[in-house]
């Protein structure tokens, strides 16, 4: 045994034990099929035995690259797991569905494909009831993270780096470098695959990796040591901070909008002001996008409290309103053309708009070509609303755009805001065509759901155009 195997196996024991790891613990492992992970899925597969935890793995396809390449990489995937006796659960992402949801709404294939990749291996994680999710990421990807972190402006808590563990997320891995896993790959005859992808620089941490850290190498010879040094002065800042100033308790409303006392907001310093806007919005149900940016919520530090009711912030289809002695996220969508409206879904006969109404309500039994979703699965607020720009759907074939889907059925582009779209905190789960001549489309997620746990909402034969 070399003294890097010796080292790695006994820090990740230390790791697990510290973070409570037991013969009850079950780990999947997000696996990718590169030596981070390989070597990750191998050290575990060692220690099993010492701790008496199962481990499972979760291989994510993201439907980027060729089909040869994947066809190979998936050969070499199970003929690893098989040799190691780990059960693996592969999920694929629709060819081309990232790079059309990038399309359409303006944001980058590496931050969808993270979302996809982090959503997909958290459902396995609820399919099999496991107790962690365990990710390879090394002091590397930390020292990435935080280089592009600093430059896109994060605060205290992004500076202080990726942490070893987040709820059930782990990453014993995350105090080794790359060139200390390469000699445990490479000296144990760990098999891997090469993702070409991890050249392409058309990528954020690609080019990070590849482009600027030589620069900051050649400028800086120390920075590694440098970078840890600072990553430990960001954690001990951001303990200090916490433990001088408690965060502010967000509480949920029954819409699942957030609020808290405004009173106490203000009397906080800057620095706990925005902590409480990021905990309050990470909390937040109805919020209609998942990141939010300083830059948007730093106006929100210069209010002056006033009497009455008053928006601190608005904008991106959300407000932060400051109503008497609370403050709350609310969202608000605002449509720009007058041939529009949006209407949170009621039971009954619902006038979308003058001339065309829809019948819901909830049943457990309903006739056939009926567009019904499970009450449980909904994420409320439902709301049902004409056509927004970079609207897109997830059907069965992938991510579509709803401008193209209506495009595919030949609808008059004076017409198309007529058709309604449903829409819960999740996303777009429903376009209604039918009444008009057209299919109606249910996202994939909605449609395979079960008809036998409950209560639905149903709109579809009921749906009449009244003239």
């Amino acid at each position: 045994m070399n003294i890097t195997e010796k080292t790695i196996k006994t820090k990740v024991l230390d790791f697990l034990r510290k973070y409570g790891i037991s013969d009850k613990s079950k780990i999947l492992v997000a696996y990718s099929g590169g030596p981070d992970s390989s070597a990750l899925l191998w050290v575990l597969n060692d220690i099993q035995k010492s701790l008496g935890f199962s481990l499972h793995a979760a291989y994510i396809d993201h439907g980027i690259r060729s089909e040869k390449e994947m066809s190979d990489e998936y050969i070499q995937i199970e003929k690893i797991v098989a040799e190691l006796d780990i059960p693996c659960y592969i999920r694929h992402i629709a060819p081309g569905e990232i790079a059309s949801e990038s399309k359409v709404t303006g944001r980058s294939i590496e931050d969808i494909a993270r979302e996809y990749r982090y959503r997909l291996v958290e459902e396995i994680k609820i399919e099999i009831d496991a107790s962690h999710i365990a990710m390879g990421h090394t002091l590397d990807d930390q020292f990435e993270t935080l280089i592009m972190r600093f430059f896109q402006g994060s605060g205290i808590h992004g500076l202080a780096g990726i942490p070893q563990k987040r709820e059930y997320f782990i990453r014993p891995l995350i105090m080794f470098e790359k060139h200390e896993i390469m000699e445990y790959i490479n000296s144990n005859g760990i098999p891997y695959v090469v993702d070409k992808t991890n050249l392409d620089t058309v990528y954020l941490r690609n080019k990070v990796r590849l482009k600027l850290i030589p620069v900051i190498a050649e400028i800086f010879p120390g920075y590694r040591k440098s970078l840890s040094t600072f990553l430990e002065k960001m954690d001990s800042i951001r303990s200090v901070l916490t433990s001088n100033n408690p965060p502010l308790g967000v509480k949920l409303t029954k819409g699942g909008d957030t609020w808290f006392y405004s009173d106490d907001f203000f009397a906080k310093p800057d620095y706990q002001q925005v902590e409480t806007l990021y905990k309050s919005w990470d909390m937040w149900e109805n919020r209609p996008f998942n990141r939010l940016s300083y830059r948007f919520i730093s106006a929100a530090l210069n209010y002056k409290p006033v009497g009455g009711s008053n928006i601190l912030i608005q904008g991106y289809n959300c407000q932060l309103l400051h109503h008497k002695e609370k403050i709350i996220w609310k969202r608000v969508v605002v449509l720009s053309s007058k041939k529009s409206y949006l209407k949170v879904i009621e039971e009954g006969d619902q006038e979308i708009f003058p001339g065309f109404s829809l019948h819901i309500e909830e049943l457990n039994e309903f006739p056939e070509d009926t567009v019904w979703f499970s009450r449980e699965n909904l994420k409320n607020p439902v709301i049902i609303r004409s056509k927004m720009t970079g609207d897109g759907i997830h059907l069965a074939e992938g991510f579509k755009p709803i401008k193209k889907l209506f495009s595919d059925w030949g609808v008059l582009p004076e017409d198309r805001w007529k058709i309604p779209v449903i829409e819960d905190r999740s996303g777009i789960i429903a376009v209604i065509g039918k009444p008009f001549g057209f299919k109606n489309r249910i996202a994939i997620t909605y449609k395979n759901n079960s008809p036998d746990s409950g209560k639905f909402v149903v709109s579809a034969s009921y749906m009449e155009m009244y003239k």
